[in-house]
């Protein structure tokens, strides 16, 4: 088991949004999503405050870490600049007292505090280096070729009629939720190789809560499902 005082609770946000002009502090279900996502981390039951970190670089987004009265590092400006290397992204990695991480996306403002903190618990309780956040596809997925890619276990009559029951279940990236090794992020490893079954270990999620904002049309969306879920 890994001991939590080991970890990193971190979430990285800046300003500089293209797709989504100042995403993080636009108005968003009467708040914006980054004082949704630290208040969520300060709600949680097994997160311990002195180990949660923002990393920004903007005076909006320290003046909130102030506010809440929580850890900050100060991202440079070389961060978030061409070309992108994970050790120069995610600087902090070799200047923080810490061996593991946990990187909380803050533009999943549906992603629930107890799914976070499940996150962790299954994070400590197994033997892997690495952890990431996925949610379950059964459908058919094909490659640019035309050619199926998962596997189907039915008669060829169910495969006419794209029968989702027969074929094999997949799983997505869910953009929300990351852990691993410090020590790995120098290596330019991100969570694990992917190359083998559990490097990295995936936890499962629920696909609704992995609602990701990149587009302004995500935004509307996703602001119209938080105010129904926080009603």
């Amino acid at each position: 088991m890994k001991s939590i005082k080991d970890i990193c609770f971190m979430v990285q946000a800046r300003t500089q949004s293209t797709r989504v002009p100042n995403k993080m502090l636009k108005p968003f279900g009467g708040s914006n999503l980054f004082e949704i996502a630290v208040q969520k981390i300060l709600d949680s039951k097994i997160i311990p405050k002195d180990n949660f970190y923002l990393s920004v670089m903007d005076d909006e987004l320290i003046e909130i870490a102030k506010k809440y009265k929580v850890n900050y590092f100060i991202r440079s400006e070389e961060s978030t600049q061409e070309p992108v290397t994970l050790p120069k992204v995610l600087e902090w990695h070799d200047k923080l007292p810490f061996k593991y991480y946990v990187n909380i996306n803050a533009c999943n403002p549906i992603l629930k505090i107890e799914t976070i903190d499940n996150f962790v618990q299954q994070f400590i309780n197994n033997n892997c280096r690495g952890q990431f956040g996925v949610f379950e596809k059964k459908t058919f997925l094909f490659n640019n070729e035309g050619k199926m890619i998962n596997r189907f276990f039915g008669d060829d009559k169910y495969l006419a009629t794209l029968e989702t029951k027969f074929v094999e279940t997949c799983y997505e990236a869910a953009h929300s939720l990351y852990a691993g090794t410090m020590e790995d992020i120098g290596k330019e490893i991100y969570m694990g190789t992917f190359k083998e079954r559990h490097n990295p270990e995936f936890f499962i999620m629920d696909e609704i809560e992995c609602f990701d904002i990149d587009w302004p049309w995500q935004f509307e969306v996703a602001e119209k499902l938080y105010n129904i879920n926080n009603k």
